[in-house]
Parts: structure tokens; sequence; C-alpha cells
């Protein structure tokens, strides 16, 4: 039991990538170690990499110019400089584009994330505790208490949910094979973000061996781009439903300057309809078109202002935008750095790169039990075509409505009431009332809100919009810790 006779006050935060960090970073900048304690539990060795910065793959590189991407959103040349500060190109001189632009690799923005974070975890004010939550329950005292799989067990006042993505769903054809475990599953990556995922893989199947890859956004691109510096040869087909792949950050020849940022206004006033929505998008990218400015700045203004639009949009025309929409937006939003595109236009070109709209009717193991029999089925065809892949790779993205089921913790709190799924799907019921200062708690199963259970990053984008990107999460994080703050 807590002792309440201490006036300091706990939070703790699970999930220490960069949302659970950053919260950390910004709440311990406005508190002092006398009033508050805070912990982040974290399986991780270091806070701030998260499943997104902590891979180990040279290849998989930031998909934001690095003077875009901070830890603070008034401050997003930081990182930028940090990079010259510390000489961190001297070891990625292809970080820089032809043109001076950076796209530094994930691992390298997780170091700078660790970097910022590590004076707190020296002086005590942020504590690290390496373990991953078991569970969650709120205790008779009001707070809540969280086991780890370290059998430690935590008291704490506050509790903020920055639980990382949820892994790949396996698409429905592929589920009877990794239930047969007597089969030779070594050319199967359910998991894209293991570690040595593609080095393991290749030294099972070979450099020359043929690789389905389901899905054709951010992740796959990576994974192409992984499978090509480790010397990979063969065939790859990239497979999605619409057959889109995710789209190119604006390349720039030597010397040309920049195109202006941001273009057009989506908020005098903001659209009450999905398709309204949408007819002023083309709208806005036609006259951008005009004025030979190009779409990805209309995109970007799209991002900046996501989270007013979103809001002015009724629940109906929410769950139209992600029912019917989600997957174009994605392809824009989500864009490629440029050495990745580079990597994917160069396999194309030579011929060991496909893409195709068409999904998966069916999977078995090959009678010969090296790689497997694929049906596919193309994009408004019926006829099946069967395929041969010594090796298939998921990259679906996130299965955002198995976040409860996949995280213990969130699963005790779902079934105690104190949570549940947005209307939206796309991750966790957040209030959103600063008149009331509730905002950014959780809503429970009855439409009430949660006292002192926070939700952070990602989780909240069924409320809040636009929250996948580095700088809308540090524009949240800052504003959930001044929440915070006054709650104490």
């Amino acid at each position: 039991m807590r002792d309440n006779s201490q006036p300091k006050k706990s939070v703790t935060i699970i999930g220490g990538g960069f949302s659970g960090a950053s919260l950390a970073y910004h709440l311990a900048a406005i508190t002092i170690p006398a009033e508050l304690s805070i912990t982040v539990i974290e399986p991780r060795p270091s806070l701030g990499a998260g499943l997104a910065y902590s891979t180990d793959e040279d290849a998989f590189r930031l998909n934001v110019l690095s003077d875009r991407m901070s830890l603070f959103y008034e401050d997003k040349p930081h990182f930028a400089r940090w990079l010259e500060e510390k000489h961190s190109l001297i070891h990625d001189p292809e970080a820089v584009t032809q043109n001076g632009q950076i796209y530094a690799r994930r691992s390298t923005f997780g170091s700078y994330m660790a970097d910022q974070i590590a004076p707190l975890l020296a002086s005590g004010q942020v504590q690290h505790l390496r373990a991953s939550a078991t569970g969650a329950r709120q205790d008779t005292s009001g707070g809540y208490e969280i086991t780890t799989d370290t059998n430690e067990t935590i008291t704490t006042d506050f509790l903020v949910i920055a639980a990382s993505h949820p892994l790949p769903a396996l698409p429905a054809p592929l589920r009877p094979l990794t239930q047969n475990t007597t089969q030779d599953m070594s050319g199967m990556i359910a998991n894209p973000y293991q570690k040595n995922a593609i080095e393991q893989l290749l030294k099972a199947k070979g450099t020359e061996c043929s690789v389905l890859i389901i899905g054709a956004g951010l992740t796959s691109a990576d994974m192409i781009a992984g499978l090509s510096q480790h010397g990979h040869s063969g065939k790859i087909t990239a497979l999605s439903r619409h057959g889109l792949r995710s789209r190119l950050n604006l390349r720039l020849k030597a010397g040309e300057p920049r195109p202006q940022r941001f273009f057009g206004d989506f908020l005098s006033p903001p659209e009450k309809s999905a398709t309204q929505l949408l007819h002023k998008i083309r709208k806005t990218i036609r006259e951008a078109a005009q004025q030979s400015v190009p779409w990805q700045s209309v995109i970007d203004t799209l991002r900046d202002q996501g989270d007013e639009i979103w809001l002015a949009l009724p629940l109906a025309e929410r769950k139209r935008l992600v029912r019917h929409l989600r997957t174009y937006w994605d392809a824009h939003r989500f864009r490629l750095a440029t050495q990745t595109d580079m990597i994917l236009e160069e396999c194309s070109r030579d011929g060991t790169l496909t893409f195709l709209a068409a999904h998966i009717t069916d999977a078995a193991v090959a009678d010969d039990g090296d790689g497997f029999n694929i049906g596919i089925r193309l994009r408004g065809q019926s006829e099946i075509i069967r395929h041969h892949f010594d090796a298939v790779i998921v990259t679906t993205g996130p299965a955002h409505g198995d976040i409860i089921s996949q995280c213990p913790p969130l699963a005790m709190l779902h079934e105690a009431g104190l949570i549940e799924m947005d209307p939206t799907g796309l991750g966790l019921h957040t209030c959103r009332d600063e008149d009331t200062n509730k905002t950014m708690r959780a809503i429970d199963k009855t439409g009430r809100i949660t006292d002192d259970l926070f939700i952070a990053g990602p989780l909240a984008r069924g409320t809040f919009g636009e929250l996948m990107g580095a700088p809308e999460v540090t524009r949240y994080t800052q504003a959930l810790a001044q929440v915070i703050r006054q709650a104490i």
C-alpha cells in the first residue's frame, strides 16, 4: 500500500519509447524532485528509442528531415544541431543527399533521445525500471498498482499508458502455418521489428531467395532496403490490397531551394464531412500545382492542422475517413527518405522488385518443406494465381485493434472497465475536455472519465487526430505534462 502521509506524488509511465520518454522529460522539466517522482517501465536498455528507433539496421532511415525531428516542438532543428555537435554524420555520410538534405538512421535518433534524458536518469529525477509491465489495476486508495516480469510491484498516484504500437496482424491465410510447430518457419518473418530478422532470414534461405512482402508502406520499404544492404539479389514481390506504396518526400536537385513548407488552409472554416474534406484537399493540391508548389506542402499543412481538422468532424465522418481513405492518407503522409526511395527505384529498374495490388487467398508450406505456396487474387479479378516464395515477410502495419489483447496491463484495465477502444478503432478512448481539466485521461466502458489514468502518444489519436509523427507526439506530450502538473 502507498504511504499517504508522504506529500510527494508519483507518476508511472508504461512504455519508454519516444512518447513515454518525451513525457518523462517534459514532466521533469516543469516539476521538482521533491514534489514528484517519475518512473518509466521499459524493457529496452535505453529510453526514447522504442520500436521505431531501436533497430540496428543501418538501412532503416528516418522518413523526416533531421531539421524537423526534435524532442522540442518549438525547436524543430534541435536534433539537426545535435548531429553537428556529436559529429554523428562522420559515420553515416550516406545520410546527406546531393542537395544537402539529411535523413539520419533511425538508430541515430534513438541515440539522440537517450542523450537528452541521460542527465535526468543520472540525477534520479527520472527512474528507468528495465522491465515489462505484466499487469495494472486500480488499488483501494485510488491510485494504481503495476506488476512487472521482474517480480516487482509498484504503486503510483498517476498512471500513464504510453505502450508501443502493437505488432502487425498476421493475415488470416498465414495463421495456420504458424500454428504447426513441426514445420520449418525459418522463411517467415511475422515480426519485421525482430532483431537481426533479415540477417537470419538470408542465412537460412540464401541471398537469392524469392521474397513475398505483405504490405507496401514504410516498413515494407525498410525491409526492401535492409534486404539490399545485406546483399539480397533475388526477386521481391510487395503485395497490398490497393497496390499503393509510400510516396516520396520531395527530392531536390543539387542547389535547388526548398519550396515553401506549408500550402493551403483547412480550418477557415473546417469541413464537416469526409467527402467535403477530400474535395478541398484535391482542390488545394491543384491550386498548389498552378503555383509550382509540390503536393507534399499541402499534406504537411494537413498534418500541422490535423488536430483541429479531426476535432471538427463528427464521429461518423471520422469513421468514414478511417474506413475509406486511411490507405491513401498513409501512402502520402508516411513518405520515404530519398535514400530508401532510390533503393526501391533501382530494384524496380533491374526487375527484382514488383508491386502488386492483390490479396492472399491461401497459403501452405511447399511439399518439399522449402518455402511457401501462396494463392494470390489480383485486385478486381476473380482468378487465383499461385506462386512459390522462399520467404514471406509481414509488414501490414500495427494492428491497432489488438492493442488491448497484446498488452497485458491494458487487458487487465479493460477487464476492470477502466479503459476501452476508441470508437474509430485507432487506439484507446481518450477524453478531450480542457474546460474541466480532465483532458487526455482514459474514458471507461460506461463513458466516464477514469481519474489519474492518462493516455500518451499515438494511442490517443482516435480523439486527437494526427499523432503518429515525432512533431505531433512532442506537442501532445508537452501538453500532457502540463495537465499532469496541474493534477498534482
